[in-house]
């Protein structure tokens, strides 16, 4: 009950108000970070429809949101493919094609085509990415299977059957 009046009252207290250049600043670092409106408004304590409001209002700061939310699909992708090195070079264990992984190639996949515009995107270019894609996800799963295989064969190893 605590946090609802907590929620109320920073969304009243800020109602109204325009975003400071530090709380702008703070709100669009913290959105590149995480991805996330709620956490990036709450580090510059504001409440998130203030953010949306101000959004909708100043066509710079909208900018300057997008940019934010770019460099986090860049930061996800980055994780992708660092998460992929250390599967293949043995620092970290697991299918690299889990639920996880897929979701977050399709949600960088659909940012990328939300970013083109509809004539600047040529069907030639969207089979190519299709291809790309499909030939990405096969070979994510060539890469699960025999990390599994090799994992089946150190343990097997371990507990003195064939290697």
């Amino acid at each position: 009950m605590g946090q609802g009046i907590a929620t109320r009252s920073k969304a009243a207290a800020s109602r109204g108000r325009a975003l400071s250049r530090k709380a702008r600043n703070g709100f669009l670092d913290h959105l590149a970070a995480t991805g996330s409106v709620d956490a990036a408004a709450d580090a510059v304590e504001i409440a998130p429809l203030q953010a949306y409001a101000a959004c909708r209002t100043d066509t710079a700061f909208a900018e300057a949101w997008r940019a934010a939310l770019r460099v986090g699909y860049d930061r996800l992708e980055a994780m992708l493919i660092e998460r992929t090195g250390a599967v293949l070079a043995g620092e970290a264990s697991g299918p690299l094609e889990t639920p996880d992984v897929l979701f977050a190639l399709r949600l960088i996949e659909r940012q990328r085509e939300a970013e083109g515009s509809p004539g600047k995107r040529a069907r030639a270019g969207a089979d190519a990415a299709d291809k790309t894609d499909a030939a990405i996800l096969k070979r994510l799963a060539m890469l699960s299977k025999r990390h599994a295989i090799e994992e089946a064969r150190a343990r097997r190893a371990q507990e003195g059957g064939d290697p």
